[in-house]
C-alpha cells in the first residue's frame, strides 16, 4: 500500500529524471531553463498575431524564391545568347525579335543554328 507521501509526490519527466537525478547536473541549470520556458510561452501568447503573420510571409518567401531563381537565370541566359548571336553575326538576314526567339529555345532545351 502507498504510503500518504508517495500519492503528493508528482513523477518527474524522463529527462528531468535523466539530467538532473541520474547525471546530476546542476539545479540551478533547471530552475533557469524553466523560467525561460515559461518566459518564452507567455511571450509566444501574447504575439500570437504577429508570429503567424510572420510565419505566413516566410513560408511565401520560401515558396517564391525558387521561381524568381528560375526566371533570374532564364534570363541571364537569354541575354547572354542574344549577345553571342549578335557577335557571331549567325543569321545576319534575322531580326531582333528572331534572334530573342532562338535564344529562348535555346535557353530552354533546344540547338543554336550553324
Amino acid at each position: 500500500m502507498k504510503s500518504n507521501l508517495d500519492k503528493n509526490q508528482t513523477k518527474l519527466p524522463w529527462w528531468v529524471e535523466l539530467l538532473f537525478v541520474q547525471i546530476g547536473l546542476p539545479d540551478s541549470w533547471l530552475s533557469k531553463y524553466l523560467k525561460k520556458k515559461r518566459e518564452t510561452m507567455t511571450f509566444i501568447d501574447e504575439n500570437k498575431k504577429y508570429i503567424t503573420y510572420s510565419l505566413i510571409l516566410i513560408a511565401g518567401i520560401f515558396y517564391i524564391y525558387p521561381i524568381v531563381k528560375y526566371t533570374s537565370s532564364s534570363a541571364s541566359c537569354i541575354d547572354n545568347t542574344t549577345r553571342y548571336l549578335k557577335s557571331n553575326n549567325i543569321n545576319k538576314s534575322q531580326t531582333e525579335m528572331d534572334l530573342n526567339s532562338l535564344a529562348v529555345g535555346y535557353c530552354h532545351g533546344g540547338s543554336l543554328p550553324k
